[in-house]
């Protein structure tokens, strides 16, 4: 599979996903305020290093736009920007269970009971408990 890049939803000219589950920040320029009044900062394109989330194991990134951060699962990205969801499904499955696989052809929306579903399938979980 050859990567291929859509923009992030909601900050689109900020932020690219690929079809990899990598996530780019583009060129772009931010104006900031000091002592000494405003100047503007001129970022350079750069991949942006995923955190894995302790509690929960799945990647996430932190997104900047107009000085307010917010906390992006990648999984989440990815599926909003390559996989068409017509049934408004609200979840992301890794149809292969692997976390931290974000390839869009290993991801699909699904419902909750789905989601819970394929995680007893996977043995993942068993009957609402995590597998140890």
């Amino acid at each position: 599979m050859s990567e291929v890049w859509k923009p992030v939803k909601g900050y689109e000219g900020i932020y690219e996903v690929s079809s990899l589950g990598r996530v780019r920040s583009l060129e772009h320029s931010i104006s900031l305020r000091n002592q000494h009044g405003e100047y503007v900062r001129k970022l350079s394109e750069r991949i942006i290093k995923q955190k894995r989330n302790r509690k929960d194991g799945y990647f996430n990134v932190t997104l900047c736009k107009r000085a307010e951060h917010s906390t992006a699962y990648v999984h989440r990205l990815v599926a909003q920007a390559f996989i068409p969801n017509p049934d408004n499904l609200p979840q992301v499955n890794h149809k292969d269970g692997d976390k931290t696989n974000n390839r869009s052809d290993n991801l699909e929306w699904v419902s909750n009971a789905e989601n819970r579903n394929h995680a007893v399938k996977m043995g993942l979980h068993i009957h609402g408990e995590k597998c140890p």
